[in-house]
């Protein structure tokens, strides 16, 4: 069967969902913590209720939390000896994103925000897709609470729960155009991150797309349209909150990565995308009377999109990036 959905064919299938897997999968789970101690016991109860079914270990890093998050860490990694934690000075969540997939010894990473918790039953699931579909990064979609905690604690999958995998044809093209996931719905094989990857910690947000692009560079992705974690909203703690920085981020992740990775086609996608989206943001910002210049400079590179490919990629992409220049906060280093 096929989906044709904007224009790319992709194998689909139907994945039932039994319980749980027979055989132990170790999965590392690694949380990163900072100042969201009111969300973070959902989310350690869900880990320790999918480490049951999966096996594997816990991995938590605190990067400096000033509020009761660490306390409430050390009491959950003394129930179980495959729990690890420690804590350190703010780093950021590029640091903490490094060390934990360094630290990790699974088969499979779910990478998890400590904000976020799993939906019971999500990781087996996934890896079952995972297996079935011959893929490396699986991910899903969520659903949503907040600002105020969770309430009743985290979802269930059905064990009858039935769900259509889709094979993404092209993991790049979608990493540039579509990318709109949180680190905890996806699902990772270990051996799809190279080896040799270090994300660049002077970047402060939107680590989950600077880890997907050289996972996707060379990955089978499958995509199911089943929720498999809670995502927080309508909360300012989230970093995710400020759409300004977490769009001048995507431009600086984009451009750091494509300067060496991406063809002709690509770089074309990648200007569309982000100056289409930098004229969207002028205009719902309302400053196109504030900033005429940069408006009229940013449309006219939009219509030079329409009629060729230039070969100034950069050029494009920091124009663009010059429209969120004073939204972004002084304090970055916090999520």
């Amino acid at each position: 069967m096929l989906d044709t959905a904007n224009g790319s064919p992709r194998k689909i299938r139907t994945i039932p969902s039994n319980g749980a897997i027979t055989a132990a999968m170790p999965v590392s789970y690694l949380v990163s913590s900072y100042n969201k101690s009111e969300y973070l016991v959902s989310v350690l109860e869900s880990v320790a209720a999918e480490l049951a079914v999966t096996g594997g270990d816990v991995l938590i890093i605190d990067d400096g939390s000033k509020d009761s998050s660490w306390p409430l860490i050390r009491e959950f990694s003394a129930r179980d000896p495959r729990i690890t934690c420690r804590r350190q000075e703010n780093r950021g969540i590029f640091n903490v994103t490094n060390q934990l997939i360094a630290s990790s010894t699974g088969e499979w990473l779910r990478i998890i925000d400590c904000d976020d918790p799993l939906i019971i039953g999500s990781t087996s699931f996934m890896m079952r897709v995972a297996m079935d579909n011959d893929a490396d990064y699986v991910f899903g979609s969520t659903s949503t609470y907040g600002p105020e905690p969770l309430a009743g604690g985290p979802a269930k999958l059905g064990e009858q729960h039935r769900s259509t995998a889709t094979i993404v044809s092209d993991p790049l093209k979608y990493a540039i155009r579509d990318f709109n996931h949180i680190p905890t719905a996806a699902l990772i094989r270990r051996r799809s991150i190279p080896a040799s990857l270090r994300l660049n910690e002077d970047l402060i947000s939107c680590q989950d797309l600077a880890l997907a692009l050289p996972v996707f560079e060379h990955s089978r992705v499958a995509r199911i349209d089943t929720a498999v974690c809670h995502q927080l909203v309508q909360s300012s703690k989230r970093l995710s909150a400020n759409e300004a920085l977490t769009y001048f981020q995507t431009i600086q992740i984009l451009k750091e990565f494509g300067a060496s990775k991406f063809d002709e086609e690509y770089r074309y996608i990648t200007m569309r995308k982000i100056v289409s989206r930098a004229l969207k943001w002028m205009r719902h910002e309302k400053l196109i009377t504030t900033a005429p210049m940069l408006y009229s400079r940013l449309l006219f590179l939009y219509v030079t999109l329409l009629v060729s490919n230039p070969a100034r990629w950069e050029y494009y992409l920091d124009s663009a990036a010059e429209s969120y220049v004073g939204f972004i906060p002084a304090d970055g280093r916090v999520y």
